[in-house]
């Protein structure tokens, strides 16, 4: 019953410093979260899904304004609501507060594997693990032992997303392509996960080999 607003890819719904006005939740599309730095170079913080909400921080009284930007990843609908109404809903429905709290424990799991996969200090790990990050996060089996990330990722968003160049992220996607664990075209990522397990096993037992 909440008001819907419609955005479309490319158009911003918060800027970062904002007070917003609403709380909004993910009906349709992605929204994407990010700041920029001095150079103005965009750095992304999270892509939210249909059922997720924005700006959490500033939802849940944690935060004056809005900590990042929001931008409709792709053309979405998200549901307007204020905060007050929202969280005193969740406190008269117990079935429903669980059901949001589930979705936080997911995506503070998601949250540890993305700084796992930031962390790393070589760029073919820190792809590699970014790869698993997405297939978890956003992918889907379309048939046995492959995943596609429901995300329209060019390769300058996935660099973006690492912190590394796009010819470097290009380097490195083409190595995967070639050792069979993923294909791509035009922002449509297909992943062979039993190939990528089996590199991520190599990539850890490697590790401990070189401690």
């Amino acid at each position: 019953q909440y008001p819907v607003r419609r955005f479309q890819k490319g158009e911003i719904i918060l800027v970062q410093g904002e007070v917003p006005k609403s709380a909004y939740i993910v009906k349709k599309g992605v929204v994407k979260s990010y700041n920029l730095t001095a150079q103005g170079e965009e750095k992304p913080i999270s892509f939210d899904v249909v059922g997720e909400m924005f700006p959490i921080a500033w939802m849940f009284g944690k935060a004056k304004f809005a900590q990042y930007y929001y931008e409709a990843f792709s053309d979405c609908e998200v549901y307007a609501l204020l905060p007050e109404e929202y969280i005193g809903f969740l406190k008269k429905d117990p079935a429903v507060l669980f059901e949001t709290f589930d979705g936080f424990v997911s995506n503070h799991i998601n949250h540890q594997m993305r700084i796992n996969a930031l962390e790393q200090s070589k760029a073919a790990a820190k792809v590699l693990y970014t790869i698993h990050f997405l297939c978890l996060r956003f992918g889907r089996e379309i048939k046995a032992d492959t995943v596609r990330i429901e995300l329209p990722l060019t390769q300058q968003d996935l660099a973006n997303f690492m912190g590394l160049t796009r010819e470097t992220t290009g380097i490195e996607l083409k190595r995967l392509q070639r050792q069979g664990v993923l294909s791509y075209r035009k922002q449509n990522y297909l992943v062979k996960t039993n190939e990528l397990d089996e590199l991520l096993d190599e990539d850890y037992d490697q590790g401990h080999l070189d401690k």
